[in-house]
């Protein structure tokens, strides 16, 4: 390092810390500049050393070489990368090293912390990325690490196409989330315009580290507001105050509003973290979030948030709520457009059941609207979803405006009356009709539904045990899911209830149900379909139910639950592997720990034909032709698989299972209720890169656990980046979609 270099940099992070501790003393800010200097003996040279190297004739790569980490990155065998693949001369080697290293957190991360010294941005980007994942463990010796690269940086160093090193750092810092990773991304913003890409990164990360932490120090939401009200306002700065409630003094409340309230002003894909954040001002935010919802110069996806906003400030949201309703409500089904469908949808699930009288007028004529069962199939789903939806909101579960609601495939309908079912007291009648809505229903999200009422429904305890047996023993992976989870949230439900309460569920004419001795009163049949269930040979790609079995068996207290966690400790799957590890720690065993299996030489077969190019895939669906142009840049294999599934015709007939107005669309399962795949899981192929509207991502219950399931993003959405694979991006009227959306097919184009 030359000592102009080595000068520039001192005052560089001279400045930082002087930034990031400015209340600390003078010592306090020498220990942290001593620190960065320790670190920096060693990586700060990164760009010297990386062309000593070149100069010295470092080994070149090949295509086999390439082939080799691509490999171990989808075996996840970081000892299988080419040791020599991170000193290599050339540049694609080394992000591809990087890449994988990132992808498969080995324990041992000393080549992600090589990497993170590297010349090349992308190199680091990757190292970021992977240590920003792997925080947890070791979060001080990242934090350390991390700090040092970002005050390192020199805008040579930068690249202006894919993955962005510096974006990473300071992502990866948001992602480690300590006080000293607070302080330094908080300096961070504090010493950069509004205008630089970067300071919008620090805002991102600062939203994971209020997530993680629950708050920010005072210090630090000072300087978002700093940057949310400066002479080039930042409006991503308010994206922290939408994600936690950070604590609030009143001059910083005061702030907070007059920030959110001046970004409402200016559309672009920030303007929605100003319509999160005013929900931190309480009742002071109602009126500029009732403004949001019913103005005319506000997109689908503000208006559906502002809607959901209200509906959680008490009731002077829900006033507001109502009055918006009654002035958006249709007379007619002609004069409601897909978006206003969307909007109406967000208003009607935050509405509570006991609303004024002219809001409950509104909600019958909604629930009546006429609709004729000849009209297309978008006009037909649109209409049953406000319908049911404002029958839910004051019918009863028998009445007529309940049975009738739904002039589609009759599942909405049938969740409506559940809904109602819910506020009701499950005894005579009433538990007849949700009875039988656990059993004999063709669509299984209506039987999960119901069967997750048990939850916060004590008086059907006489029950429970026969309901959830059946579930447990059932064929669907989904009902097996919920009841299992039904019974680790209240493992009193699968044991036998005092004598006055265990009458059958077809009269008191029955016997009692018999318990299980061994296990000190279970229920039987409980016990014997829990074993059945951990019995079962699953489906890879299945990792919701075992995972919610563990969590069951141990909570009854199953005899032979220990042996069955510690099974899972040995699964290839993450998911399983933390879900045991932390099912056996709750049971007392503090030293539980599942580390990862080998898992041998068995690649993904899309390795030998994985895409080169984009590719875009045209689903016909009730709402009309919509389209994902698939991208293979950053996950291949993922892709490869999308791709293929739907050459095969496997997404033909499906349902759009998962539409949250203005937020996400979600599609890929056969049983259309998210939690089937088809058959084979994808080991994750995450990325630092950024999801916003209309992005398309692989959705995942954990690490390496996604199959056939994609998402698309309505909104910009920082709290997915990183966190689920970048595939694609979408094109069309995705807002229009609605629960229950038919895919009739998927094609792709030439």
């Amino acid at each position: 390092m030359s000592a102009r270099t080595s000068a520039n940099r001192l005052v560089r992070v001279r400045g930082l810390t002087g930034a990031l501790l400015p209340h600390h003393s003078a010592i306090a800010r020498d220990a942290l500049l001593a620190l960065w200097l320790l670190v920096c003996v060693s990586g700060c040279s990164h760009k010297e050393a990386r062309q000593q190297e070149v100069a010295a004739g470092a080994w070149e790569a090949s295509s086999h070489d390439l082939a080799e980490i691509v490999r171990a990155e989808d075996t996840r065998r970081a000892k299988a990368i080419p040791t020599v693949s991170l000193s290599s001369d050339d540049s694609a080697l080394r992000r591809r090293g990087a890449r994988a290293l990132a992808r498969i957190l080995d324990p041992d991360d000393s080549q992600l912390l090589s990497a993170l010294q590297d010349g090349d941005d992308e190199t680091v980007a990757w190292a970021a990325f992977g240590l920003g994942e792997s925080c947890r463990d070791q979060q001080d010796a990242h934090v350390r690490a991390l700090v040092a690269r970002l005050v390192s940086f020199d805008s040579s160093d930068r690249q202006t196409e894919g993955v962005d090193g510096l974006r990473s750092v300071l992502r990866a810092l948001g992602r480690c989330s300590g006080v000293a990773a607070e302080r330094t991304l908080a300096a961070w913003l504090a010493r950069h315009r509004p205008s630089d890409p970067m300071a919008e990164e620090a805002a991102y990360a600062l939203g994971d580290v209020a997530v993680a932490r629950g708050s920010l120090v005072p210090e630090t939401v000072d300087a978002l507001l700093d940057a949310a009200q400066g002479p080039s306002p930042l409006d991503a700065a308010l994206y922290p105050f939408g994600r936690a409630d950070v604590g609030l003094g009143v001059r910083q409340k005061e702030r907070l509003g007059q920030a959110a309230r001046a970004s409402l002003s200016r559309p672009g894909p920030s303007r929605i973290f100003a319509v999160k954040a005013l929900v931190r001002l309480g009742t002071e935010g109602v009126v500029d979030l009732a403004n949001v919802l019913t103005g005319g110069a506000y997109g689908t996806a503000e208006r559906a948030e502002a809607a959901r906003s209200l509906a959680r400030l008490d009731r002077p949201g829900i006033d507001a709520l109502e009055q918006a309703f009654l002035s958006i409500a249709p007379i007619t089904l002609d004069s409601v457009s897909p978006a206003a469908v969307v909007v109406l949808l967000a208003v009607l699930q935050g509405i509570p059941s006991d609303v004024s009288n002219p809001a409950a007028s509104a909600l019958r004529a909604l629930a009546s609207l006429s609709v004729t069962e000849l009209a297309p199939a978008p006009t037909r789903n649109h209409a049953s979803a406000l319908r049911c939806a404002a029958a839910s909101k004051f019918a009863g579960w028998d009445s007529e405006a309940a049975r009738r609601c739904d002039v589609a495939d009759g599942v909405r309908g049938k969740l409506a009356r559940i809904e109602i079912l819910d506020r009701t007291n499950l005894r005579g009648p009433s538990r007849d009709a949700w009875l039988s809505l656990t059993r004999g229903i063709e669509s299984v999200r209506v039987r999960e539904a119901a069967i997750a009422l048990l939850e916060h429904h004590p008086e059907a305890a006489d029950v429970a045990s026969t309901v959830l047996a059946e579930a447990l023993a059932g064929p669907e992976p989904g009902l097996v899911a919920v009841a299992a989870g039904v019974l680790n949230a209240h493992p009193e439900r699968a044991f036998l209830p005092a004598a006055k309460e265990t009458h059958a569920v077809t009269g008191s004419n029955r016997s009692r149900p018999r318990t299980d001795n061994a296990n000190h009163g279970l229920v039987q049949s409980i016990s014997v379909a829990l074993r059945g269930a951990i019995a079962r040979p699953w489906a890879e790609d299945l990792v919701d139910p075992p995972a919610a079995l563990i969590d069951a068996a141990m909570a009854v207290g199953l005899d032979g639950a220990h042996t069955f966690a510690r099974a899972a400790c040995d699964s290839p799957n993450p998911v399983l592997r933390a879900r045991a590890a932390r099912a056996l720690e709750t049971a007392g065993e503090s030293a539980a720990t599942c580390l990862m299996p080998v898992l041998g030489d068995s690649p993904a077969p899309e390795l030998g034909h994985l895409a080169s190019r984009p590719v875009h895939i045209r689903f016909e669906t009730d709402a009309g032709p919509l389209t994902i142009a698939f991208d293979p840049v950053f996950a291949p294999v993922e892709t490869t698989r999308i791709v293929a599934l739907a050459n095969s015709g496997f997404y033909d007939g499906l349902v759009i299972h998962r539409a949250s107005p203005g937020a996400i669309a979600q599609l890929g399962d056969p049983e259309g209720d998210g939690y089937g795949g088809a058959g084979r899981t994808l080991r994750s192929e995450m990325s630092p890169v950024a999801f916003m509207p209309f992005d398309v991502g692989l959705a995942l219950s954990g690490r390496d656990s996604g199959s056939s399931q994609i998402f698309v993003t309505l909104t910009r959405a920082p709290n997915l980046d990183g966190r689920y694979p970048w595939i694609g991006h979408a094109e069309g009227d995705w807002d229009a979609v609605v629960d229950g959306d038919l895919v009739h097919a998927a094609r792709v184009e030439p």
